[in-house]
Order: structure tokens, then C-alpha cells, then sequence
């Protein structure tokens, strides 16, 4: 099946065809990915078995899911997977699943490499495994949270913003490690904002890259600093993630054209840095309250 990347990361043991898969990365320094696997009828049966590999899965039930699970060759008592809640699963152990009801779910392929890049990043201890027994549901508003805001991704790629997924990948794996990891958030060494000219060299990186195709370490690599600072110092120093600003930005761009220019909304989507007009449409529309048409009319008028 090749690489225990290449099966375990696209989640091929598990036979499902059509998974989509939305890759991030963790400070640069390794990357995770999410693939959603859909099948709607039961009795997928026995999954094949995975490569052993340092690296953990989080699976993510988007309905209810019901199966049977084998951990190092035991039987494991394993309830109702509900809608919401999360399981994990070491690549380091043995285990089998038969999957016996129809499923969707959001499975995480996350390196021990991402915990270790957060180790080194944050000063947090190494985190052997997490703390959450094989077949356990999890309830976690966090990670529901998380993996809501990715949910749109799978469905329109084109229209998801690499600065918001990294945002996502690294909130994901910070949150696993002390919640679970039994590791210690720890106060970083400097906790001031950004200095004035990074403040504004990164405005302008962003402003440039409206589209969002832009990581968070190519902005801390301009301004000399850990990926993790950079992003604690931009949020100190403008109130809101990198991610948001940029979405904001684009808004404000928005209002500037569609005030001082007959340019149709088309056009000003694609010079804000959105994929198409109903992108633009949906966001704006988020933010502001109105569509970008009706809100062009009434200040206008």
C-alpha cells in the first residue's frame, strides 16, 4: 500500500473512496491533515490494517457511528460514536475496526513531529501520547469548534485561506497537547506586541496576499520571530488572529470599491482576494450583516 505516509495520512486502510483532504502545517515544521470520509450505507466491514507509524489519528463523527474496535488484539468496549464527539487512535499500537453502520466523519492525521514542533516552540514537555483510551468518546467544545471552522473547506477549497487553515492546524494540535498531552502551557519568555515595523511589514505582506495563500511562518520569517510569537504578538498588537484582520481587510477593500467605483461585484471579488462572487456575497454578508448589493445600494442612496 506504500508509505505509512502516503496509506496513513489519506486514511487508504480504511477503503473509502472519494476522502476529501485538506493539508495544513504546525510552525513550519511538520504538517497534519484532515480527510472527511462519507459512506451511506452500513456494513463497511473490517478496515484493513494500518502501517505502524509515530503519529496519532482523531476521528471526528459528523453522525452518530456505531462499531466494533480490536487495540494490540483485545476487544474493546466502544459505545456509540455521537455526532460531534471525537476518538483516538496511536499508529504506534495495533488496531482493527470493523465498521459496521454508515458513517461521515473528519479524521486528523497528526505526526508526533507536529507535538514535538509545539514542544519546541512553546516549551511544553514531551508528549509521549494522549491521555484518551482507545474507542473513548470525547466531548470537546474546542475541538468541535475547530473542526466546524473546517468543515467548509472540504466542500470549496479553493475558497479556504491557508493563513485561517494553518491557524486552524496549530490550534488543534496546542489544544491536544495540553489537554490531553499532560503537558504545561508556558508563559512565553516575551509577551509584548509586534514592534512598529513588523506590525506594518506585516500588513503589507498581507495586504498583498489578499487571497490568503499566505502561512504564518512566511510572516514571522519576514519579521525574525517563531511562528508561534508572531502570532501571539500580531493578536496583542491589532486584537485579532492574522487570519481575521486579513478577512476584515478584504471587507474594508470591498466597501472602498464598491463606493468609489461602478465596478460590478464580480470584478471587486476577485480584487479582494475572494475566489468568485458568491464567495465575496457569503462573507461579506457574515461580517456585515447585509448583502454587498443592498448594502452598496443603501449607502449610495
Amino acid at each position: 500500500m506504500g508509505s505509512s505516509k502516503y496509506s496513513n495520512e489519506t486514511m487508504d486502510f480504511l477503503r473509502v473512496d472519494g476522502g476529501q483532504t485538506v493539508r495544513t502545517s504546525v510552525l513550519n515544521k511538520t504538517g497534519i491533515s484532515a480527510t472527511r470520509l462519507i459512506r451511506d450505507t452500513p456494513n463497511h466491514g473490517l478496515v484493513d490494517q494500518h502501517l505502524p507509524e509515530d503519529a496519532f489519528m482523531i476521528a471526528f463523527q459528523m453522525r452518530d457511528y456505531r462499531g466494533d474496535l480490536w487495540v494490540d488484539d483485545k476487544p474493546v468496549t466502544m459505545p456509540i460514536l455521537r455526532q460531534g464527539q471525537f476518538s483516538f487512535y496511536d499508529y504506534n499500537r495495533v488496531w482493527q475496526a470493523n465498521m459496521r453502520s454508515d458513517f461521515d466523519c473528519i479524521n486528523f492525521h497528526i505526526p508526533r513531529e507536529a507535538l514535538t514542533a509545539l514542544e519546541e516552540d512553546h516549551g511544553t514537555r514531551y508528549v509521549e501520547t494522549l491521555s484518551i483510551a482507545p474507542g473513548a468518546n470525547v466531548d470537546d467544545q474546542v475541538i468541535r469548534g475547530l473542526v466546524g471552522a473546517l468543515v467548509p473547506a472540504f466542500s470549496a477549497p479553493s475558497q479556504a485561506s491557508m493563513l485561517f487553515i494553518d491557524h486552524v492546524g496549530a490550534a488543534l494540535c496546542s489544544h491536544l497537547v495540553v489537554s490531553y498531552g499532560n503537558a504545561s502551557e508556558v508563559t512565553p519568555l516575551h509577551s509584548g506586541g509586534l514592534a512598529a515595523r513588523q506590525l506594518i511589514q506585516a500588513k503589507e505582506m498581507l495586504e498583498s496576499r489578499l487571497d490568503g495563500n499566505i502561512t504564518i511562518s512566511e510572516l514571522a520569517r519576514a519579521c525574525g520571530l517563531s511562528s508561534s510569537y508572531f502570532a501571539r504578538a500580531f493578536k496583542l498588537s491589532t486584537g485579532m488572529a492574522p487570519y481575521r484582520w486579513l478577512m476584515l481587510r478584504r471587507i474594508e477593500k470591498a466597501k472602498d470599491l464598491m463606493l468609489s467605483t461602478s465596478f460590478s461585484l464580480s470584478i471587486i471579488a476577485l480584487s479582494c482576494g475572494f475566489t468568485d462572487q458568491s464567495h465575496f456575497t457569503r462573507t461579506f454578508s457574515k461580517a456585515v450583516g447585509i448583502a454587498p448589493a443592498h448594502w452598496r445600494k443603501i449607502v449610495r442612496s
